[in-house]
């Protein structure tokens, strides 16, 4: 069993807890605070510093350093359906 998991465009962990969701382009956490955005197929932090970038299935960080795939995310979290703005959930929340 995964350890966190996704309902609709919200990321829960095995608790049931809020951990963040997505509104359009833009990642928040519980708390309501912006902690990430998608542009393209980049993501962006809260400060507009890189921090990884999807191309294709695979997942690199800031330093073009390959970190993960779709795959990985999919197995972490329940219910993903892949994409940007879910590999910046994963990026922000659980890296």
């Amino acid at each position: 069993m995964a350890d966190f998991k996704m309902s609709g465009d919200t990321l829960y962990d095995r608790s049931n807890r809020k951990i963040g969701y997505v509104r359009g382009n833009d990642i928040f956490d519980s708390s309501n605070r912006k902690v990430a955005s998608v542009k393209g197929s980049d993501i962006f932090d809260s400060a507009s510093r890189k921090v990884g970038s999807l191309r294709g299935i695979d997942i690199y960080d800031a330093q073009n350093r390959k970190i993960g795939t779709i795959s990985d995310v999919k197995k972490e979290i329940d219910g993903a359906m892949g994409g940007a703005s879910v590999v910046a959930l994963w990026l922000s929340f659980i890296r």
